[in-house]
């Protein structure tokens, strides 16, 4: 059954870039009846309907479109040093990330290369003066003063996937508020050497952001 589902991925990257970017809408399927048990059961933890969505959207993209993705009956996973999962086994050269907003999961895959995604709503509410003074750096804070929310929400997408890419997660502050990035479309972040791509989605409601470090 999980096959029957592929019709509703949608190829989201742009040419040129250097890996597999899909998503999916969220509410477009009934995602956990296409699932594998165990994948099953991850979803039937979250009682709130909206919730159990998105971790079934991510759920199949984690264990039915990344396996054939990669031409496999399944893949492995190991933990990373600070929790990010990683592939392993016959897959392990391979980077891939999830992550979901608003209506979407989306998903990204490359080869031979660290790798983070972030999607972000612009409906999302936040408190961006104080999130910005706390994580982004004096040159970013420079960029949400200047323009509010709409840099705030791409140097957010971005900072969470370069971290994600890293696999450090926000825990490690210093690189947290060491970064100095852009609005820009494409950058090499100079502090991590991470390269970054960046844009809005679907009309300018969605913040995306793809990290290769």
């Amino acid at each position: 059954m999980s096959g029957d589902l592929d019709h509703l991925v949608q190829d989201w990257a742009l040419p040129g870039e250097p890996f597999r970017l899909v998503a999916v809408e969220v509410s477009a399927s009934d995602w956990a009846q296409g699932l594998p048990g165990a994948a099953r059961g991850r979803t039937e933890r979250f009682t709130d309907p909206r919730a159990r969505a998105c971790a079934g959207a991510s759920e199949w993209l984690k264990a039915c479109w990344l396996p054939r993705e990669l031409g496999l009956e399944r893949v492995e996973w190991k933990t990373g040093a600070n929790g990010k999962p990683l592939l392993d086994g016959v897959a392990a050269e391979w980077g891939f990330n999830l992550s979901h907003a608003g209506e979407f999961a989306v998903a990204v895959l490359a080869r031979g290369a660290a790798i983070g995604v972030d999607l972000e709503s612009m409906e999302r509410k936040a408190d961006i003066e104080r999130l910005g003074q706390r994580v982004f750096s004096e040159s970013e804070r420079a960029w949400v003063r200047a323009g509010g929310r709409e840099p705030f929400f791409t140097l957010w997408s971005q900072k969470e996937a370069l971290l994600k890419a890293l696999g450090c997660g926000w825990a490690d502050g210093g690189i947290v508020r060491r970064t100095r990035l852009e609005i820009a479309p494409f950058q090499v972040e100079p502090e991590t050497g991470a390269r970054v791509w960046s844009r809005r989605v679907l009309d300018g409601a969605y913040a995306l952001a793809v990290a290769v470090a």
